[in-house]
């Protein structure tokens, strides 16, 4: 279930992106090809690795995912950019929710006894 929520949110994440910035809103001083560049390319350096569920993976998204969270808070501020701000606030919260339930749920380090 959390690995589903987590390749949910990320690929709404992923493919919201591009639609944006490539179609409905593109802004005109950067060229948008730099835009996706720097902003969607970075999400597709753990695509193999949450595809193929590795653990450490879901590790560092946790980590990864704040960036996009600040994008989206910044975006957020912006008149003509809050509707790609308040999707990559929510869709960064579902992804790290869903990463950090999954690692919960698939750690297999031994348990310290208290």
């Amino acid at each position: 279930m959390y690995y589903t929520l987590t390749l949910t949110g990320y690929f709404i994440l992923l493919f919201g992106q591009v639609l944006w910035i490539g179609w409905l809103n593109p802004v005109t001083i950067i060229p948008k090809s730099v835009t996706l560049l720097f902003i969607v390319a970075p999400l597709l350096l753990p695509l193999r690795g949450l595809l193929n569920a590795r653990f450490k993976t879901f590790k560092w998204v946790t980590l990864f995912i704040w960036v996009y969270f600040t994008i989206g808070v910044w975006n957020c501020a912006s008149a003509s950019q809050w509707p790609l701000g308040a999707l990559q606030v929510a869709m960064s919260l579902l992804i790290f929710v869903g990463t950090v339930m999954y690692c919960r749920t698939h750690d297999t380090r031994p348990k310290k006894d208290a």
